[in-house]
């Protein structure tokens, strides 16, 4: 006979020794059950890694703002407003990697539950403790969400009868047996009983910020060290079991996961990875943000023409390892191309042959080219504090001074770090590792970049450089003639940042890959920065913590306390 009997949850307190509760009596005649929830002797901490822009910066050595996203709509007014008077010389001050470092103390916004579930920390507010956890680390509104859902989740699993809690019926019972996350590989439900196994741990909702202008081969050394921290912490201070921790990333946080445990031999404190929206081999929409600027918001605080742009991201190799790596290939209707040329289409439909513009290795192509009109960095660009001669008109100019002109030269350093950091990451996977992308075609991405010509020129790889609008526009001397060209639009399915090409990647290498399509697939369609803030996507990264941690082994002859 069921037992119907009324249950309220008393809060709870741990000082590393005991747990203490509160209560009080029921009335006579309307009895009510008290439940105190003990933890787990097994802590399994879930670190959360943002991408690009997500960390919350300030100058270093002090409490002034370098980088804090707006965040609700008065926030992003004034925001907006602060930023508009910075020309390309003041940004390319304030964004420096040498000069800032992760501000710890940006705004979180917790729900009542988790309020209610942080209660128990002795004298620690709830806010105070969730910063502890580095929440204040991120930004609010991209992930305030998802470390919200997370926590409420994996601190109530099952219903006090042991049965899977109503909101992981719905988002990962009953999601899975829909469209099962669109899984490309063989899918494993998880089932009721899985999910009171997965219960006999404990698992915190940690984040951890990067200064994401540096490298992200040095960003990693905070997370390792994070790791370390966080795991010692739960083992001495706490007595608890606590040996490996599960990181789930977002964009190029998962660049920083896989140097973690792949190029700082950390694999053995990382029990699995989940990665959502990773440029794994990069997206071409960093060459048009350097040549273009960039697009929303970002277009204000990060650049709105090519000379904020690069003035800014020539001196941060974090941001160019976005860049497409010696990998990409753009996957077009036609078949497999390079990603970066130019074409011609004319009013009724004529078109000549595309011509790739740096075909090979981006690297010895593309990227360090210093005359050609498609090149990624104009040089006069780099260094806004200094008066230099017009380039573009001057290409003779050029050709007899740009290999020894300091900035350049400053850029290619940048550059040359940023290679060997692709190199190294080649193919380099955690074993125990998921992965999701969209290929939505309502959130097109840039899968390669196109410069369509007002004209039919038959070589458009070779042309002097005679105008630049910064916004993707130039024009061109060919010969006799002058051509106009400017970046087309997104044109391959994705989020509308990484196109499914480099969303896919990963597929060889990891457990399982989830493939979005959108709502053709009766999937959710979600832009690029916010593709943690869904119910499809929450059930989907729960489920990968579950499985992650069930073919782990670690929960094996493990009971609840």
């Amino acid at each position: 006979m069921t037992d119907t009997t009324p249950t309220r949850e008393v809060r709870s307190q741990y000082d590393g020794t005991t747990v203490r509760a509160k209560s009080v009596l029921s009335p006579e005649g309307f009895p009510v059950r008290a439940l105190v929830k003990l933890y787990p002797k097994r802590i399994i901490p879930i670190i959360f890694i943002p991408g690009i822009m997500g960390t919350n910066l300030r100058v270093k050595n002090s409490k002034d703002h370098a980088w804090r996203p707006p965040n609700g709509k008065l926030a992003g007014i004034v925001q907006v407003i602060k930023y508009l008077g910075k020309d390309a010389k003041a940004r390319k001050k304030i964004l420096h990697p040498d000069h800032v470092e992760v501000d710890e103390e940006g705004p979180v916004k917790l729900t009542g539950k988790v309020e209610n579930q942080l209660k128990g920390a002795p004298d620690l507010d709830p806010e105070k403790l969730a910063k502890l956890f580095g929440w204040g680390e991120l930004h609010k509104d991209s992930y305030g969400g998802i470390l919200n859902t997370l926590q409420e989740r994996l601190h109530d699993i099952l219903k006090t009868d042991g049965t899977p809690d109503d909101a992981w019926t719905k988002l990962v019972l009953e999601q899975q047996q829909v469209h099962q996350f669109g899984a490309e590989k063989t899918f494993e439900e998880i089932t009721p009983d899985d999910l009171k196994r997965f219960a006999n741990a404990a698992y915190p909702i940690h984040a951890v910020g990067y200064n994401w202008l540096q490298s992200n081969n040095v960003s990693v050394l905070r997370l390792v060290d994070k790791i370390d921290a966080i795991t010692d912490f739960y083992k001495n201070t706490l007595n608890k079991d606590c040996e490996k921790v599960i990181l789930v990333t977002h964009s190029m946080g998962g660049l920083v996961a896989r140097a973690c445990t792949q190029l700082q031999g950390k694999s053995d404190k990382v029990l699995g990875v989940l990665h959502g929206v990773m440029p794994a081999i990069g997206a071409p929409a960093t060459y048009k943000r350097m040549r273009a600027g960039f697009e929303g918001v970002e277009q204000v605080l990060l650049g709105r023409n090519a000379a904020e742009a690069t003035a800014v991201l020539t001196q941060s190799p974090g941001p160019m390892e976005l860049l497409p790596t010696s990998e990409y290939r753009a996957k077009l209707p036609n078949g497999t191309m390079h990603w970066l040329r130019a074409r011609y289409e004319s009013k009724d439909g004529e078109q000549i042959a595309p011509v790739f513009l740096g075909d090979g290795n981006p690297y010895d192509a593309i990227y360090p080219n210093y005359d050609a009109w498609w090149r990624l960095v104009k040089a006069e660009l780099i260094n806004p504090t200094k008066v230099t001669i017009a380039t573009d008109q001057k290409s003779d100019w050029a050709d007899n001074n740009m290999r020894t002109d300091p900035d350049f030269n400053a850029y290619l350093d940048q550059l040359s770090i940023v290679r060997r950091f692709h190199e190294s990451l080649l193919g380099q996977y955690h074993s125990n590792c998921y992965a999701y992308y969209a290929a939505d075609s309502n959130q097109p991405a840039w899968g390669e970049v196109c410069w369509k010509a007002n004209i039919p020129i038959g070589d458009y790889s070779r042309g002097e450089l005679i105008d630049d609008d910064q916004n993707g526009t130039v024009k061109v001397k060919f010969g006799d003639q002058i051509c106009r060209l400017e970046i087309e639009g997104q044109n391959l399915p994705g989020d509308g940042t990484v196109p499914e090409f480099s969303g896919q990647a990963p597929k060889p290498f990891v457990k399982q890959i989830f493939r979005h399509e959108g709502t053709a697939k009766g999937h959710v369609s979600y832009d690029h920065q916010g593709s943690y803030g869904n119910d499809f996507t929450a059930g989907l990264t729960l489920y990968a913590i579950a499985k992650l941690t069930l073919a782990s082994g670690v929960l094996d002859g493990a009971a609840g306390d």
